[in-house]
């Protein structure tokens, strides 16, 4: 089957289907260009937890397809400094005065290229600061993000290029809340699915959910890296790993009993990943810096922080890949 692409509309918004024999996907620009639907055509699955309504999505957004966080997680009290300029985001998680997901994920993206071209099915939108003046009041640089995705037979590449478009450096963290449901098969059983992650040290996190710079081996490592179930157990749980340790940067979830198999992929700059579950789907958060990195005390190697410069871009890729096992 040929590749396609399609202006459709879903949960009320504009958005584009594309696909191919193995997989389809929407990507709703105008909701923080959000991959809101990832299907496995060969199993007739979703794997990404969908929003049935417009209303659905609206009350928890954060928790359906694959939002793009920046910055990642939590900043203590909403704000930072960083080489003499503050940083000032809205406090949206009132019981822990914190700020929470960034400011990427709510906003309407534009749409730049749509294409097939062989077996490659091409995506291409934009974000730019310019167009929200107001986020100035949060972010005072100028920062323009590109995203590109990459469909090619099962394997869906997403990259996001981000541009200081200023005259400031500014420092920089991405993530993303990638939500799956899990177990990925209407009538698996969460104890028969396995997750694993590339990680051995967790971060000790206090109260308001914050990292308390206590960095420590995870104790069930091997576990984790070889694959365990969630079945009774909840994680909110920041985890990093060690470059030297030659674990492939990828988290692997797999369904026996569907017979499907995601492999969620990182490149280099994703040293961290948050783990989040509740019932009926879980989230593996790939992260370049650690939850509220710029009010640690501790080194950017460390926490992940980086910086970038007038003019200077970052690119950082991610990868899905849906195998029938």
């Amino acid at each position: 089957m040929a590749g396609y692409i399609e202006d459709i509309t879903f949960i009320n918004e504009q958005a584009i289907k594309f696909g191919n024999e193995h997989v389809e996907a929407v990507l709703v620009p105008a909701l923080g260009s959000n991959l809101l639907s990832l299907k496995f055509k060969n199993k007739n699955i979703e794997v990404l937890r969908t929003p049935e309504c417009s209303e659905c999505y609206k009350k928890l957004p954060i928790l359906y397809g694959m939002p793009i966080l920046f910055p990642p997680n939590r900043i203590e009290d909403g704000q930072f400094t960083y080489k003499c300029t503050t940083y000032r985001f809205p406090i949206n998680e009132r019981g822990k005065s914190n700020h929470i997901h960034g400011f990427l994920h709510d906003k309407p993206w534009k749409v730049i290229q749509t294409k097939i071209a062989g077996n490659q099915i091409v995506i291409k939108t934009e974000f730019s600061s310019r167009d929200f003046p107001y986020l100035r009041n949060s972010f005072p640089q100028d920062i323009k993000v590109n995203m590109s995705l990459v469909l090619i037979d099962d394997t869906l590449g997403i990259e996001l290029e981000i541009l200081n478009d200023g005259l400031e450096p500014f420092p920089w963290g991405a993530g993303y809340h990638t939500v799956f449901n899990f177990p990925f098969g209407p009538d698996s059983k969460i104890e028969n699915c396995l997750i694993s992650l590339p990680v051995n040290k967790h971060w000790e996190l206090n109260e308001r959910s914050l990292p308390t710079g206590k960095i420590q081996d995870s104790a069930n490592k091997k576990e984790i890296q070889n694959g365990f179930s969630l079945e009774g157990r909840l994680f909110d749980d920041i985890f990093g790993y060690d470059e030297e340790s030659d674990l492939k940067n990828e988290c692997v979830l797999t369904d026996q009993e569907a017979g499907v198999q995601v492999i969620y992929r990182g490149d280099q700059h994703y040293k961290f990943w948050v783990l989040f579950n509740q019932e009926g789907f879980v989230c593996p958060e790939p992260y370049t810096w650690v939850t509220n990195a710029p009010n640690l005390d501790l080194s950017a190697e460390s926490t992940g922080l980086r910086e970038l410069g007038a003019g200077e871009t970052v690119k950082l890729k991610t990868q899905l890949v849906l195998k029938e096992i």
